[in-house]
Order: structure tokens, then sequence, then C-alpha cells
């Protein structure tokens, strides 16, 4: 029995193995929410074309008051 054979015998069939992108097969940085399964870098190259936006919040440029950060 080679190492391959011993160290893969188990099934994986819930944790961190038994996930992959389903682009690439990439195990590592998953992003799972709503069910898209996709690694983090062909999130970045698909994520206009599946339809998310980046949202960038502008605030008014007026000054807080000091003790607002407090």
């Amino acid at each position: 029995m080679t190492h391959d054979a011993v160290w893969f015998s188990r099934p994986r069939k819930f944790g961190k193995g038994s996930r992959q992108c389903r682009l690439c097969a990439h195990q590592a940085g998953l992003i799972r929410k709503y069910g898209l399964d996709l690694c983090r870098q062909c999130f970045r190259e698909k994520s206009a074309a599946i339809g998310f936006v980046k949202v960038r919040i502008l605030y008014p440029s007026f000054s807080f008051p000091r003790s607002h950060f407090l």
C-alpha cells in the first residue's frame, strides 16, 4: 500500500477536505455563502458576471466633533 493510498483512504464527507471550488477545484479560501462554493480568486474574477457589485459608502465631508471618537 502506497503512501497516497493510506493518506486518502477514508471518504471525505464533511470538513474542509470535502469541499472544493466548482471552477478550479482549489480547496483553500472557499466562499460558501449563498451556495457559491468558489475560491476567493475565482470569486474576484467572476463576481461581476454573477451579479455582485462592490459597494462603497461615501461619508459627507464635514468633520466630526472630537468627542465622537472617544
